[in-house]
């Protein structure tokens, strides 16, 4: 009998931190079962090793280097469930977090997936907070969502029938490669155009900060963001959808943020093509892309 939740793990060089996020996964108690399912993305150092040593008790598939996106997509094709649950390959599941989920999701059946908080941790064993700490909000979320991407990935378990329904290529299409590191914020909002989610309050991950990656830098995450709100925007656009108006509106925000992240890197050039694109999506932008451009700092 096939498993009703397949946990995906993608990693990439992480020895030490995917063995314990694989070891909380398993601790998980859920009912009707679960398995686990390691997307090697490629890895050159020990991290095959430590997947091996686990046994049969994973799934490792191992893949060349296509990224997280891709990674999840694999994992996705090679699932068995009928819930696929998000685990990042440094952080921890707390116990209890699982069943906690799944039961979320069978008392809203209309929703497509689950998140929750995280408890957030540093390498250095120092107990910082997150700026500006996103709500967790559930039912009709695409305003919020098009605000800003409050979904924690680590977090997510959600319906395979939910991703077929709004990806034409099927569960291996679900994340869109094209938008590193903003892929998961485009599918949770072509889920919310259609879906509503649970939110589930309770801290149920313990979520490692450390520096590095493509999520540091904060040019490429605003770049990507308004690609990926550009398009949120022409598809709610062409289906004549009541929030394509908010949409443009916040599509031009971002946009402006993006060129004021621009004309304080010294590159102008970019910059005004970022807030030509805000004024393009909202005709009023053009008073914030004044300011912008005076106080690019504020």
């Amino acid at each position: 009998m096939a498993p009703r939740v397949s946990v995906i793990v993608p990693v990439h060089n992480r020895p030490r931190f995917v063995r314990e996020a694989v070891e909380s996964a398993l601790a998980q108690d859920c009912p009707g079962g679960h398995e686990i399912v390691v997307v090697d993305d490629g890895s050159t150092d020990d991290t095959p090793a430590v997947l091996a040593s686990f046994g049969n008790r994973i799934r490792s598939i191992r893949q060349a280097n296509a990224g997280p996106a891709n990674a999840r997509n694999r994992g996705f094709a090679e699932a068995h469930g009928d819930l696929f649950a998000l685990l990042d390959s440094d952080d921890i599941w707390l116990p209890g977090k699982l069943a906690a989920q799944v039961a979320v999701l069978d008392a809203t059946p209309d929703a497509c997936l689950v998140h929750s908080d995280v408890a957030e941790f540093w390498e250095d064993g120092s107990k910082q907070r997150w700026d500006r700490r996103p709500a967790i909000e559930g039912g009709q979320v695409l305003r919020a969502l098009l605000h800003r991407n409050f979904v924690h990935t680590m977090t997510v378990v959600l319906r395979r029938s939910a991703i077929e329904a709004v990806c034409a290529g099927g569960v291996s299409a679900a994340f869109d490669p094209a938008y590193p590191p903003c892929e998961d914020w485009d599918l949770w909002l072509r889920l919310a155009e259609r879906f509503p989610f649970a939110a589930d309050a309770e801290q149920r991950v313990r979520t490692r900060v450390h520096d590095g990656g493509i999520s540091s830098d904060p040019i490429v995450v605003y770049t990507q963001g308004c690609r990926v709100l550009g398009a949120a925007t022409r598809r709610l656009t062409v289906a004549k959808h009541p929030d394509a108006v908010f949409a443009r509106r916040e599509a031009a925000r971002w946009h402006v943020k993006l060129g004021k992240r621009l004309v304080r890197a010294g590159r102008r050039a970019d910059a005004d093509a970022a807030f030509a694109e805000a004024v393009a999506f909202r005709g009023a932008a053009r008073i914030d892309v004044t300011f912008a451009r005076l106080f690019p700092k504020d």
